[in-house]
């Protein structure tokens, strides 16, 4: 029971200063049962996980929780294909809940000839940080998807329209 009062408190602090700045916070575990020991205790509605969090001016607020699973920052969709930086893009934008699977198959269906997608995570909280890239295997989805500039990720409750950027320019704009 002390290592679920430590989790609440952990999420007190936190998200009680950042909550009235910012509208979320990041909790980091040390461990990964913690993590999982967290879901655990969250109400599931309509396919969300909610934690039900107290402050001094309010009781059980059901917050969402979007915990990350690493695995799912990267996607390969055709191991055969070598990634070439020359045909990989930007994607700016990108909603934290998307997966790289799911940023591949809609960039596959819009372009084709997808071979990877990944989601930027920061290095230090290894969450999301709303941007991605896509590796084509052929020059035409490459330029096609370039020439787009914008596109609109539409993905369960998703519906955003991103930037698109050839990776090489957004990495000489650093």
């Amino acid at each position: 029971m002390y290592y679920n009062y430590y989790i609440l408190s952990v999420c007190l602090i936190n998200a009680f200063i950042l909550i009235l700045f910012s509208g979320y916070c990041f909790l980091l575990f040390q461990d990964e049962l913690s993590v999982q020991a967290l879901i655990d205790a969250c109400i599931v509605d309509d396919n969300k996980l909610y934690w039900c969090v107290s402050s001094p001016t309010m009781k059980d607020k059901p917050v969402q929780i979007r915990p990350w699973n690493l695995a799912d920052s990267d996607f390969v969709m055709d191991g055969s294909q070598p990634l070439d930086p020359r045909k990989t893009i930007f994607v700016g934008g990108v909603p934290r809940p998307l997966r790289a699977v799911e940023l591949a198959m809609i960039m596959d269906r819009l372009y084709g000839g997808v071979c990877y997608a990944g989601i930027d995570t920061d290095p230090e909280l290894k969450y999301p940080k709303g941007a991605g890239r896509v590796a084509f295997s052929n020059q035409q989805s490459y330029i096609a998807a370039i020439s787009a500039r914008f596109v609109q990720l539409q993905h369960g409750d998703i519906d955003k329209r991103v930037s698109i950027l050839s990776s090489m320019a957004q990495a000489g704009a650093c």
